[in-house]
């Protein structure tokens, strides 16, 4: 192989690779507040991200699990405080 050739197997190896990457999310923090989820319970709201998959925004919450672990995950839907749908 000279050196042509190995310089553009390598530059269509990268470029490929390049291609496979998600870039990621877009992320805005914004003043955290309270709000619930649809089981009502509480969530604390912390910021949103626009999802590349539905190009839709959602909401970026901090929940707590019942042995007190604390972790961001995202949600499309959340409620004011005492406006949750109730079943």
């Amino acid at each position: 192989m000279d050196y042509n050739d190995h310089y553009s197997a390598t530059k269509d190896a990268i470029i490929d690779a390049l291609a496979s990457v998600k870039p990621p999310p877009r992320m805005m923090r914004i003043d955290a507040f309270d709000a619930e989820d649809e089981d009502g319970e509480t969530v604390r709201v912390i910021g949103v991200a626009e999802c590349q998959e539905d190009d839709i925004l959602k909401f970026i919450v901090i929940e707590t699990d019942e042995d007190g672990q604390v972790y961001p995950i995202v949600r499309t839907t959340i409620y004011r405080k005492a406006e949750a749908p109730t079943a």
